[in-house]
């Protein structure tokens, strides 16, 4: 396939220019935008999935962080009144000060490998939340995100708490200028009317998490017993008293679960 057209990828930042017709039309057609809402474009770069969106009839809001490949969209789609273009990186701009107040929209883009989990963890837990994402990254971190319980990860709960995640399709390096050294996949993150975990409950319940999931192939009691502090015998009596098989391991539990183990801890932990 012919390279990209535009400025060229600089490999200082990762960047990986999508540039088959067939790949773009099939992501840009798995966005479901709201009825009266937009597309917020992730990392617009040369505007391959730009023009691949506008061709749907979206409105466009496209973040892009590089100045050159700004005056390169602002060339190429001049005097298109649906796309508005935002400077900025997606880890972390307020979206409040660039996006329409109250109207609902979908995020779409081919997140960098290492900006990918970042931007997505934005998107998930800090306001405006689009109504859902569809977006691009490694193979091996779509498997991650879509995880069930049973192959959990942190990153996988983390995202569990807030969308259900569901892998779409691969996309192959040679759909790439440059190729890159790994097989991509797109992802379809759709987000919950209210997240799994109360707001009050987040920190207290990723703390939890996090401590128990550094030994996540260990059986529950054993990794409970070193990651969290609970007086003698604790670890045991906090999964008796929610409903856990201490023979379990980490990576199977539920979210319902882990939650019940949480309370659980904190009305053991005080008797010390």
């Amino acid at each position: 396939m012919p390279r990209t057209q535009g400025p060229r990828p600089r490999k200082a930042l990762g960047q990986h220019f999508l540039h088959d017709t067939g790949v773009l039309a099939a992501i840009a057609e798995a966005v479901r935008v709201p009825a009266g809402g937009f597309v917020l474009e992730i990392g617009a770069g040369t505007g391959q999935l730009t023009a691949a969106l506008l061709e749907r009839g979206h409105e466009v809001f496209a973040i892009e962080i590089e100045d050159r490949l700004l005056a390169h969209l602002r060339q190429r789609f001049a005097g298109e009144p649906r796309l508005h273009l935002i400077h900025g990186d997606a880890r972390d701009l307020d979206l409040r000060e660039c996006l329409p107040a109250g109207r609902p929209y979908a995020a779409a883009g081919n997140l960098p490998y290492f900006a990918a989990n970042p931007i997505i963890r934005r998107l998930l837990e800090r306001e405006p939340k689009p109504a859902e994402m569809v977006v691009m990254v490694q193979r091996e971190v779509a498997k991650e995100l879509a995880a069930k319980p049973g192959d959990s990860s942190l990153l996988s709960l983390s995202v569990q708490v807030y969308a259900t995640a569901e892998r779409l399709f691969d996309v192959p390096p040679t759909a790439f200028d440059p190729p890159p050294n790994v097989v991509s996949s797109v992802v379809r993150l759709a987000l919950r009317d209210q997240p799994l975990v109360p707001p009050a409950r987040n920190e207290a319940f990723f703390r939890l998490v996090a401590n128990t999931f550094r030994n996540p192939r260990k059986q529950i009691h054993n990794s409970l017993a070193r990651g969290v502090w609970l007086p003698p015998g604790g670890a045991a009596d906090a999964l008796g008293a929610a409903g856990i098989d201490s023979m379990r391991r980490p990576e199977t539990l539920t979210i319902e679960e882990w939650l019940r183990l949480l309370d659980a801890c904190e009305t053991i932990a005080p008797r010390a």
